[in-house]
């Protein structure tokens, strides 16, 4: 009888019309198991993580998930910054909104790039397409992004694109914090954030023929479906309900 119930179960998705099109219908829009799971839960479904990733593999659906098997590579720091800038290790505790981790989508067809900004409290992410990486340029997009908003901290890499680090804390009114030398994976948040707006803009492919509509899709992906880190509410919900 256990063995039964315990098929029974998994067949829950299967048995469930409803359950059977939500499933089918979001992990084509790359939901995870464990992020519809969750999602349902607050619509007061009860189905378990396995149950759906049985649904998954029964209907060969299972090239919708998304696996990061990449092994990281382990590099020997070289002499460090001696311009002062601070890193990572001191930067605040970052439990309330407006401490923002940045960096760079590129492209090797060209020099057009996408900087992005995610919000570490909050993940809220912005995107904004620039013509370069020029310190000008650099300096006019996060102008853009950061109209209206208090930035209290601005973490970013060792990339030559931000040596003029020391403007930008006069522009943004803020501290910046930088990476260890070759360990842009300290600022994991919005590293992992440019890996899913690869789903939208592919790798190989020119930055610059990427449409408006390429770009809101990434961001009403990121921002506007649930997340299993915030309790399944979405980003926008929760940035937009933190105090500026």
């Amino acid at each position: 009888r256990r063995r039964y119930l315990s098929k029974r179960s998994c067949m829950k998705v299967a048995r469930d019309p409803y359950l059977s099109w939500f499933v089918d219908t979001h992990i084509r829009l790359q939901w995870s198991p464990e992020r519809m799971s969750g999602y349902l839960r607050l619509c007061e479904y009860q189905v378990s993580t396995k149950a759906i990733y049985h649904f998954v593999y029964r209907r060969s659906l299972e090239h919708y998930l998304i696996y990061h098997k990449r092994r990281r590579k382990q590099r020997r720091y070289r002499a460090q910054w001696l311009d002062g800038r601070r890193y990572i290790d001191k930067r605040p505790q970052t439990t309330v909104s407006g401490h923002f981790e940045a960096d760079f989508v590129v492209s090797s067809h060209n020099h057009v790039s996408l900087l992005v900004v995610v919000d570490k409290h909050t993940r809220y992410t912005k995107i904004e397409r620039i013509p370069n990486r020029k310190h000008a340029s650099v300096t006019r997009a996060f102008q853009r992004m950061f109209r209206d908003t208090n930035v209290k901290t601005l973490t970013l890499d060792n990339d030559i694109s931000f040596s003029h680090w020391r403007e930008l804390e006069k522009i943004l009114d803020t501290s910046i914090y930088f990476t260890r030398p070759y360990a842009s994976w300290e600022k994991g948040l919005v590293e992992n954030t440019n890996r899913w707006i690869r789903l939208f803009v592919p790798k190989q492919s020119d930055i610059a023929l990427a449409t408006h509509a390429d770009l809101q899709a990434a961001l009403a992906y990121l921002n506007e479906i649930p997340r299993q880190c915030l309790n399944y509410r979405t980003a926008l919900e929760v940035y937009t309900q933190c105090p500026s």
